[in-house]
């Protein structure tokens, strides 16, 4: 009786990494918008970390339709970056897949 082997390695196209590296800082910004929603304890380590870093990745689109409420203001830009990263992701992975 013969038996045969199958080893199966885990390869991640650029494309893919591409996409999850979009994905990973469209939620971050995601779970920062909820934060700021749902009044979390911005004094609290992990939340300011999470705000910081969506606030980072937010910048290119803050302001970019200025509203009254602060919170309201995060919901939309930040909400548009979200949104913009995830295209983005998108549209750079489709060309590297080619």
């Amino acid at each position: 009786m013969l038996f045969t082997v199958v080893t199966r390695t885990r390869h991640r196209s650029p494309a893919s990494v591409i996409t999850g590296i979009a994905a990973i800082i469209a939620g971050i910004i995601v779970v920062g918008i909820i934060l700021v929603l749902v009044k979390a304890n911005q004094n609290n380590d992990i939340v300011n970390l999470v705000l910081d870093i969506g606030r980072f990745f937010a910048r290119p689109f803050e302001d970019l339709f200025p509203q009254d409420d602060p919170e309201n203001n995060i919901l939309l830009n930040w909400g548009i970056a979200a949104v913009a990263y995830l295209i983005v992701g998108a549209i750079i992975a489709r060309i590297v897949r080619r």
